[in-house]
């Protein structure tokens, strides 16, 4: 008899990033207060982020680790990011392609800043200047790395918050929220800017959209588990025995060595058991007896239509299109038509959302450095490609991300007109061609 140990799990201790996150008996902590409201007279230096201050966290491992949801978030920060930045004014335009010491354009900070909003609810970015504000640099922050502190005014960022040390650790940095400065040892002065989802109840962190739908995303990890262990013992696991009371590694492994020694040879795989080991679930409270699930081929369709489902409840909860994620098979082929409309669709109600938000956001901070941002905007390019006959020319190439002029002459005809323009234009050189052949 074979046997597949699980690991184990304490929810009562902080040891939670020791543990993979789809072990068939873990229970992530990602449990909310009602509130992050905070009596600021009982506070700690900082404004915990979930029960165990651990909530961004365990969201990004739910993000690495559950494959649907990944590519959702993918798929969205890529279609919101646009083709990047662009502008009239020279100044800022040289700005815009190079935002930092690290060669990175504005669209490589807002990409970032992107995934973390959708990821986690929260996104960070740092400005950097002098006391003159002759030049600043925007550099993005992870997300998960920053917490506000108790005193609302100050963000800490702290490379490891499960091993954080409190008010005198070394490793933290302190940064005032903007429009507020401080000066560094460089004499530099930096600030940092929050964006937040909002959420009713909560004042200080945002919560990301898809957090109401957070037991799909869970379902969806877990039927991965469970197709890839169904494929790993070829489809011949005979079930899954749970034992509780086994209530450290020690035990674990003990009754690990006890099985061992009933374990068949490689090739005797009819009678490979699953072996899943459970906690108590706290002081004084057992839980029931061991019992064995038998693995039966008739109900294996229950688990793929739960697979089905909760891969459908993903793109429910994102407010996202299945023909815009390409993880999304179709039996119906490469459907052009649904693409274009269900991408229009995602412009006018998620993309052109987001990307408001951060262009006006944008501005404010661009023109305190001195800059004119009153036409800076995103392009956007459709993932297949359909050009409107009553549109500009200028208008079709800001689309397509292509340079463009509005008082270009040739750019302001209809593309109808050109194209009937082009068609005229092909005809006369032909019929021309025609007569000097003739003669």
């Amino acid at each position: 008899m074979g046997c597949q140990r699980r690991g184990v799990y304490n929810p009562t201790t902080n040891d939670h990033m020791s543990y993979k996150l789809f072990e068939y008996n873990y229970t992530p902590l990602l449990n909310l207060f009602e509130s992050d409201f905070i009596d600021l007279d009982n506070a700690h230096d900082f404004i915990p982020f979930g029960e165990d201050n651990l909530l961004p966290q365990q969201i990004i491992q739910l993000s690495r680790s559950v494959a649907v949801h990944r590519a959702i978030l993918n798929s969205k920060t890529f279609f919101i990011a646009g083709n990047g930045f662009v502008s009239e004014d020279k100044k800022l335009s040289q700005f815009l392609s190079g935002v930092n010491n690290y060669n990175e354009n504005l669209r490589d900070v807002f990409f970032k800043l992107l995934f973390d909003d959708l990821n986690i609810g929260n996104a960070y970015f740092e400005i950097v200047t002098d006391n003159k504000k002759s030049f600043f640099n925007l550099y993005h922050i992870d997300g998960s790395k920053c917490r506000i502190s108790a005193n609302e005014d100050t963000i800490l960022i702290h490379p490891d918050w499960s091993a954080y040390k409190g008010k005198n650790d070394d490793l933290t940095q302190e940064i005032p929220l903007y429009p507020f400065y401080k000066k560094d040892d460089n004499k530099l002065y930096r600030t940092v800017v929050h964006i937040k989802q909002y959420e009713p109840e909560f004042y200080h962190y945002g919560l990301p959209t898809w957090y109401a739908g957070l037991n799909s995303v869970i379902i969806a990890g877990l039927t991965d588990v469970w197709n890839q262990s169904r494929l790993e013992k070829q489809f011949n696991a005979s079930g899954i025995l749970i034992i509780p009371g086994v209530n450290d590694d020690k035990d674990a492994e003990t009754l690990d060595a006890e099985f061992d020694k009933f374990k068949g040879s490689a090739n005797e795989r009819s009678h490979d058991l699953i072996v899943q080991y459970l906690k108590d679930l706290g002081p004084g409270q057992l839980r029931d007896t061991a019992q064995y699930i038998e693995f039966k081929k008739n109900e294996e369709g229950n688990w793929i239509d739960l697979h089905a489902q909760a891969h459908t409840n993903l793109l429910s909860i994102h407010n996202w299109f299945k023909s815009l994620a390409s993880f999304f098979g179709e039996k119906t082929g490469f459907d052009t038509k649904r693409i274009i409309n269900e991408y229009e669709i995602a412009l006018n109600t998620t993309i052109r959302v987001y990307q408001s938000k951060y262009i006006d956001l944008f501005k404010k901070i661009f023109i305190d450095f001195g800059f004119n941002p009153d036409d800076l905007d995103i392009t956007n390019e459709s993932p297949v490609y359909r050009i409107n006959p009553i549109k500009y020319v200028w208008e079709i190439r800001r689309e397509m991300g292509l340079e463009y002029n509005p008082d270009d002459p040739k750019q302001q005809l209809f593309y109808t007109e050109l194209k009937n323009k082009f068609t005229t234009e092909i005809d006369n050189e032909t019929n021309d061609n025609e007569i000097d052949t003739d003669k």
